[in-house]
Protein backbone atom coordinates (compact mmCIF):
# COMPACT_ATOMS: atom_id res chain seq x y z
CA UNK A 1 0.00 0.00 0.00
CA UNK A 2 1.43 3.16 -1.41
CA UNK A 3 1.69 6.36 1.34
CA UNK A 4 -0.62 9.30 0.15
CA UNK A 5 0.73 12.34 -0.51
CA UNK A 6 -1.74 14.17 1.94
CA UNK A 7 -3.86 12.30 5.26
CA UNK A 8 -6.01 14.27 7.89
CA UNK A 9 -4.22 15.05 11.12
CA UNK A 10 -7.63 13.53 12.90
CA UNK A 11 -7.61 12.25 16.31
CA UNK A 12 -10.29 10.48 18.59
CA UNK A 13 -10.83 13.67 20.24
CA UNK A 14 -11.53 15.13 17.01
CA UNK A 15 -14.15 12.94 16.73
CA UNK A 16 -15.81 12.80 19.85
CA UNK A 17 -16.13 16.78 19.32
CA UNK A 18 -17.86 16.02 15.94
CA UNK A 19 -20.34 13.17 17.62
CA UNK A 20 -20.97 15.64 20.93
CA UNK A 21 -22.39 18.13 17.89
CA UNK A 22 -24.48 15.11 16.57
CA UNK A 23 -26.37 14.33 19.61
CA UNK A 24 -27.36 18.26 20.25
CA UNK A 25 -29.14 17.90 16.39
CA UNK A 26 -28.02 21.16 15.92
CA UNK A 27 -25.78 20.67 12.55
CA UNK A 28 -26.78 23.62 10.56
CA UNK A 29 -23.98 27.30 11.17
CA UNK A 30 -24.65 28.66 14.80
CA UNK A 31 -22.55 28.81 18.13
CA UNK A 32 -19.66 26.38 17.26
CA UNK A 33 -19.50 27.94 13.52
CA UNK A 34 -18.88 31.17 15.43
CA UNK A 35 -16.49 29.80 18.30
CA UNK A 36 -13.90 28.85 15.74
CA UNK A 37 -13.99 32.05 14.08
CA UNK A 38 -13.23 32.97 17.72
CA UNK A 39 -10.30 30.86 18.42
CA UNK A 40 -8.44 31.46 15.18
CA UNK A 41 -8.98 35.24 15.47
CA UNK A 42 -7.44 34.92 19.20
CA UNK A 43 -4.37 32.61 17.68
CA UNK A 44 -3.89 35.44 14.36
CA UNK A 45 -4.40 38.23 16.79
CA UNK A 46 -7.08 39.43 14.52
CA UNK A 47 -10.63 40.96 14.92
CA UNK A 48 -12.87 38.25 13.96
CA UNK A 49 -14.82 37.19 10.47
CA UNK A 50 -16.86 34.38 9.26
CA UNK A 51 -16.82 30.49 7.89
CA UNK A 52 -17.85 29.78 4.86
CA UNK A 53 -18.68 26.28 2.95
CA UNK A 54 -16.63 27.47 -0.18
CA UNK A 55 -12.92 28.79 -0.94
CA UNK A 56 -14.28 30.42 -3.42
CA UNK A 57 -17.17 32.35 -1.63
CA UNK A 58 -14.08 34.11 0.58
CA UNK A 59 -12.43 35.35 -1.64
CA UNK A 60 -15.80 37.13 -3.44
CA UNK A 61 -16.64 38.61 -0.26
CA UNK A 62 -12.58 39.93 0.18
CA UNK A 63 -13.35 41.65 -2.32
CA UNK A 64 -16.77 43.13 -1.91
CA UNK A 65 -15.05 43.88 1.19
CA UNK A 66 -12.49 46.12 0.11
CA UNK A 67 -15.13 47.49 -2.34
CA UNK A 68 -13.15 46.76 -5.63
CA UNK A 69 -15.36 47.33 -8.31
CA UNK A 70 -15.27 45.58 -11.91
CA UNK A 71 -12.29 47.03 -13.58
CA UNK A 72 -10.41 47.15 -10.59
CA UNK A 73 -6.10 45.74 -11.25
CA UNK A 74 -5.61 43.20 -8.15
CA UNK A 75 -1.69 42.17 -7.84
CA UNK A 76 -1.14 38.23 -7.08
CA UNK A 77 1.70 35.32 -7.89
CA UNK A 78 1.07 33.53 -11.45
CA UNK A 79 1.69 30.13 -9.17
CA UNK A 80 -1.55 31.12 -6.35
CA UNK A 81 -4.30 28.94 -6.71
CA UNK A 82 -6.33 28.73 -9.89
CA UNK A 83 -9.42 29.48 -8.50
CA UNK A 84 -8.23 33.15 -7.56
CA UNK A 85 -8.42 33.88 -11.41
CA UNK A 86 -11.99 31.86 -11.93
CA UNK A 87 -13.60 34.62 -9.45
CA UNK A 88 -11.40 37.37 -10.69
CA UNK A 89 -12.76 36.91 -14.48
CA UNK A 90 -16.35 36.22 -12.68
CA UNK A 91 -15.99 39.92 -10.87
CA UNK A 92 -14.05 41.80 -13.79
CA UNK A 93 -11.31 42.29 -12.04
CA UNK A 94 -8.06 42.64 -13.86
CA UNK A 95 -4.97 40.39 -12.64
CA UNK A 96 -1.77 41.66 -12.53
CA UNK A 97 1.01 38.49 -12.23
CA UNK A 98 4.43 39.61 -10.55
CA UNK A 99 6.65 36.52 -10.39
CA UNK A 100 7.92 35.51 -7.50
CA UNK A 101 11.12 34.05 -5.48
CA UNK A 102 12.71 31.48 -6.73
CA UNK A 103 13.95 30.44 -3.15
CA UNK A 104 10.15 30.19 -1.63
CA UNK A 105 7.86 30.35 -4.25
CA UNK A 106 6.15 33.95 -2.55
CA UNK A 107 5.60 37.00 -4.54
CA UNK A 108 8.70 38.94 -4.81
CA UNK A 109 8.52 42.16 -3.78
CA UNK A 110 11.55 43.87 -5.86
CA UNK A 111 9.45 43.10 -9.07
CA UNK A 112 5.99 45.15 -7.56
CA UNK A 113 7.68 48.25 -7.50
CA UNK A 114 7.40 48.21 -11.44
CA UNK A 115 3.74 48.94 -11.23
CA UNK A 116 4.85 51.98 -8.35
CA UNK A 117 2.33 54.38 -9.19
CA UNK A 118 -0.73 52.61 -11.31
CA UNK A 119 -3.79 52.30 -10.15
CA UNK A 120 -3.68 48.89 -8.35
CA UNK A 121 -6.67 48.11 -5.63
CA UNK A 122 -5.01 45.01 -3.76
CA UNK A 123 -2.36 42.63 -3.61
CA UNK A 124 -2.74 38.98 -2.92
CA UNK A 125 -0.24 37.72 -0.46
CA UNK A 126 -0.47 33.59 -0.59
CA UNK A 127 2.18 31.85 1.26
CA UNK A 128 2.85 29.41 -0.64
CA UNK A 129 3.73 25.44 1.06
CA UNK A 130 3.75 27.23 3.98
CA UNK A 131 6.21 29.87 3.36
CA UNK A 132 6.15 33.64 4.47
CA UNK A 133 6.16 36.42 1.83
CA UNK A 134 8.00 39.41 2.74
CA UNK A 135 5.29 41.04 4.19
CA UNK A 136 6.41 43.79 5.61
CA UNK A 137 7.63 45.45 2.81
CA UNK A 138 3.97 44.33 1.00
CA UNK A 139 2.35 46.70 3.64
CA UNK A 140 4.87 49.67 2.75
CA UNK A 141 3.48 49.45 -1.08
CA UNK A 142 0.66 50.79 0.58
CA UNK A 143 -2.49 49.40 -0.83
CA UNK A 144 -4.59 46.40 0.82
CA UNK A 145 -3.68 42.97 1.16
CA UNK A 146 -5.97 39.59 0.85
CA UNK A 147 -3.72 37.31 3.18
CA UNK A 148 -3.88 33.68 2.26
CA UNK A 149 -2.36 31.38 5.11
CA UNK A 150 -4.34 27.98 3.83
CA UNK A 151 -1.14 26.36 3.41
CA UNK A 152 1.10 28.45 6.54
CA UNK A 153 -1.11 28.70 9.34
CA UNK A 154 1.21 29.03 11.83
CA UNK A 155 4.41 30.22 9.85
CA UNK A 156 6.07 33.81 10.80
CA UNK A 157 7.88 36.33 9.28
CA UNK A 158 10.39 36.96 11.67
CA UNK A 159 8.45 40.25 12.90
CA UNK A 160 5.11 38.11 13.72
CA UNK A 161 2.81 35.55 13.08
CA UNK A 162 1.01 35.23 9.37
CA UNK A 163 -2.35 35.92 9.15
CA UNK A 164 -1.66 39.40 11.25
CA UNK A 165 -0.84 41.44 8.32
CA UNK A 166 -3.21 41.63 5.78
CA UNK A 167 -6.63 43.93 5.82
CA UNK A 168 -8.45 40.32 4.97
CA UNK A 169 -7.51 37.11 6.14
CA UNK A 170 -8.31 33.54 4.45
CA UNK A 171 -7.98 30.40 5.61
CA UNK A 172 -8.77 27.20 4.10
CA UNK A 173 -10.12 24.25 6.44
CA UNK A 174 -9.72 21.17 3.24
CA UNK A 175 -8.60 18.02 4.78
CA UNK A 176 -4.88 18.40 3.45
CA UNK A 177 -4.20 21.71 5.84
CA UNK A 178 -2.55 22.56 8.74
CA UNK A 179 -5.59 22.29 10.55
CA UNK A 180 -8.84 21.07 8.95
CA UNK A 181 -12.50 21.09 9.49
CA UNK A 182 -13.19 18.41 6.68
CA UNK A 183 -13.92 21.41 4.43
CA UNK A 184 -14.85 24.59 4.48
CA UNK A 185 -12.67 28.23 5.01
CA UNK A 186 -12.20 31.26 7.27
CA UNK A 187 -12.46 35.02 5.84
CA UNK A 188 -10.65 36.81 8.98
CA UNK A 189 -10.82 40.95 9.50
CA UNK A 190 -7.61 42.32 10.70
CA UNK A 191 -9.87 45.08 12.43
CA UNK A 192 -13.16 46.39 13.66
CA UNK A 193 -13.60 48.19 10.73
CA UNK A 194 -12.67 45.03 8.31
CA UNK A 195 -15.00 43.03 10.40
CA UNK A 196 -17.54 45.36 10.05
CA UNK A 197 -17.36 45.24 6.27
CA UNK A 198 -18.19 41.60 6.91
CA UNK A 199 -20.60 41.45 8.85
CA UNK A 200 -22.47 44.09 6.95
CA UNK A 201 -23.58 41.19 4.33
CA UNK A 202 -24.10 38.40 6.75
CA UNK A 203 -27.63 38.59 7.87
CA UNK A 204 -28.36 37.88 4.13
CA UNK A 205 -26.46 34.61 3.85
CA UNK A 206 -28.12 31.32 3.75
CA UNK A 207 -27.51 28.43 5.58
CA UNK A 208 -26.60 26.77 2.37
CA UNK A 209 -23.00 29.34 2.45
CA UNK A 210 -21.97 29.19 5.79
CA UNK A 211 -19.90 26.59 7.46
CA UNK A 212 -21.96 23.99 9.78
CA UNK A 213 -21.62 23.61 13.30
CA UNK A 214 -20.95 19.95 12.52
CA UNK A 215 -17.71 20.68 10.67
CA UNK A 216 -16.93 23.63 12.89
CA UNK A 217 -16.63 21.07 15.96
CA UNK A 218 -13.93 19.18 14.28
CA UNK A 219 -12.25 22.17 13.56
CA UNK A 220 -12.50 24.00 16.92
CA UNK A 221 -10.15 20.25 18.23
CA UNK A 222 -8.01 20.93 15.35
CA UNK A 223 -7.01 24.64 15.98
CA UNK A 224 -6.75 24.09 19.67
CA UNK A 225 -3.72 21.50 18.91
CA UNK A 226 -1.68 23.02 16.10
CA UNK A 227 1.44 23.81 17.40
CA UNK A 228 1.25 19.92 18.30
CA UNK A 229 0.53 19.55 14.68
CA UNK A 230 3.04 21.99 13.80
CA UNK A 231 5.84 20.89 15.76
CA UNK A 232 5.25 17.28 14.58
CA UNK A 233 6.05 18.30 11.25
CA UNK A 234 8.96 20.24 12.01
CA UNK A 235 10.10 16.69 13.26
CA UNK A 236 9.67 14.76 10.26
CA UNK A 237 10.63 17.92 8.00
CA UNK A 238 14.15 17.92 9.44
CA UNK A 239 14.96 14.12 8.80
CA UNK A 240 13.30 14.50 5.02
CA UNK A 241 16.20 17.40 4.23
CA UNK A 242 18.99 15.70 5.68
CA UNK A 243 18.03 12.95 3.29
CA UNK A 244 17.61 15.38 0.26
CA UNK A 245 21.22 16.77 1.57
CA UNK A 246 22.25 14.14 0.08
CA UNK A 247 20.77 13.43 -3.51
CA UNK A 248 21.64 16.20 -6.22
CA UNK A 249 18.11 18.01 -5.67
CA UNK A 250 17.32 20.60 -3.59
CA UNK A 251 15.03 22.14 -1.35
CA UNK A 252 12.61 26.07 -0.76
CA UNK A 253 14.56 27.97 1.47
CA UNK A 254 12.89 30.64 3.79
CA UNK A 255 14.56 34.24 3.40
CA UNK A 256 15.00 36.81 6.18
CA UNK A 257 14.46 35.79 9.81
CA UNK A 258 11.07 34.00 9.65
CA UNK A 259 10.00 30.54 9.79
CA UNK A 260 8.25 28.40 7.18
CA UNK A 261 5.83 26.24 8.18
CA UNK A 262 5.96 22.45 6.42
CA UNK A 263 2.28 22.32 4.51
CA UNK A 264 4.21 19.22 2.56
CA UNK A 265 7.78 18.33 1.28
CA UNK A 266 8.40 20.30 -1.71
CA UNK A 267 11.86 19.32 -3.17
CA UNK A 268 13.23 21.03 -6.53
CA UNK A 269 14.79 18.92 -8.80
CA UNK A 270 17.52 18.64 -11.12
CA UNK A 271 16.35 16.03 -12.76
CA UNK A 272 12.82 15.23 -14.99
CA UNK A 273 9.57 15.62 -12.94
CA UNK A 274 8.28 12.01 -14.38
CA UNK A 275 11.40 10.01 -13.56
CA UNK A 276 11.75 10.73 -10.33
CA UNK A 277 8.02 10.25 -10.09
CA UNK A 278 7.98 7.19 -11.26
CA UNK A 279 10.57 6.49 -9.20
CA UNK A 280 8.60 7.12 -6.12
CA UNK A 281 5.89 5.53 -7.19
CA UNK A 282 7.86 2.70 -7.38
CA UNK A 283 9.14 2.73 -3.91
CA UNK A 284 5.16 3.31 -3.03
CA UNK A 285 5.09 6.65 -2.74
CA UNK A 286 2.61 9.04 -3.62
CA UNK A 287 4.17 12.93 -5.18
CA UNK A 288 2.28 15.40 -6.57
CA UNK A 289 3.28 18.69 -8.55
CA UNK A 290 3.75 21.12 -6.26
CA UNK A 291 2.12 23.53 -8.54
CA UNK A 292 -0.85 21.95 -10.47
CA UNK A 293 -3.68 24.12 -9.89
CA UNK A 294 -1.72 27.18 -10.27
CA UNK A 295 -3.03 30.02 -12.14
CA UNK A 296 0.40 29.03 -13.98
CA UNK A 297 -0.65 25.67 -14.62
CA UNK A 298 -3.72 27.07 -16.30
CA UNK A 299 -2.34 30.13 -18.77
CA UNK A 300 -1.53 29.93 -22.05
CA UNK A 301 1.44 31.88 -22.55
CA UNK A 302 3.04 30.26 -19.45
CA UNK A 303 6.38 31.51 -20.42
CA UNK A 304 5.94 35.28 -20.27
CA UNK A 305 7.99 37.16 -18.10
CA UNK A 306 7.87 35.03 -15.04
CA UNK A 307 11.05 33.03 -15.52
CA UNK A 308 11.00 31.61 -12.10
CA UNK A 309 7.07 30.86 -11.06
CA UNK A 310 8.10 28.79 -14.60
CA UNK A 311 10.93 27.09 -13.02
CA UNK A 312 9.07 25.80 -9.94
CA UNK A 313 6.25 24.91 -11.49
CA UNK A 314 8.53 22.62 -13.90
CA UNK A 315 10.84 21.51 -11.30
CA UNK A 316 9.07 21.38 -7.76
CA UNK A 317 7.43 18.28 -6.51
CA UNK A 318 5.71 17.58 -3.15
CA UNK A 319 6.43 14.67 -1.27
CA UNK A 320 4.26 13.47 1.57
CA UNK A 321 4.58 15.18 5.28
CA UNK A 322 1.99 15.56 7.83
CA UNK A 323 1.77 14.15 11.71
CA UNK A 324 0.11 11.17 10.87
CA UNK A 325 2.66 9.89 9.34
CA UNK A 326 4.06 6.75 10.97
CA UNK A 327 7.50 5.88 11.59
CA UNK A 328 8.00 3.36 8.70
CA UNK A 329 6.64 5.51 6.39
CA UNK A 330 8.79 7.90 7.42
CA UNK A 331 12.00 5.57 7.09
CA UNK A 332 10.53 4.87 3.32
CA UNK A 333 10.65 8.62 2.04
CA UNK A 334 13.85 9.38 4.04
CA UNK A 335 15.48 6.58 1.93
CA UNK A 336 13.53 7.13 -1.00
CA UNK A 337 14.06 11.17 -0.85
CA UNK A 338 18.56 10.14 -0.55
CA UNK A 339 18.38 8.18 -3.91
CA UNK A 340 16.17 9.95 -6.37
CA UNK A 341 17.52 9.77 -9.44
Amino acid sequence: MSIPITRPSIKRADMDSVLSCMVTDSLGPGILSQRLVKDVAEYLGVEGGLAFREYSRAIREAIDALDLPSGSRIIISPLAPRVYREVFLERGIEPVYVDVEQETGCLAVNKIEAFAGQDIGAVVAHANLGFAPNMDALIEYGVPIIEDISQALGAHTGTRRLGSYGNYVILSLEPDGIITSGGGVLLMGKGKKETVNLSKPAEGYTSELLLPDFNAALGITQIRNVEKFIERRKEIASVFSRAVMQSRHRMLIQRGEGENIFFSFPVLLDSGMKDVQAYARKKGIETQPAFADSILADLADPERDWPAARSLLLRCLLFPLYPTLTKTGIQQIEKTLSTLP
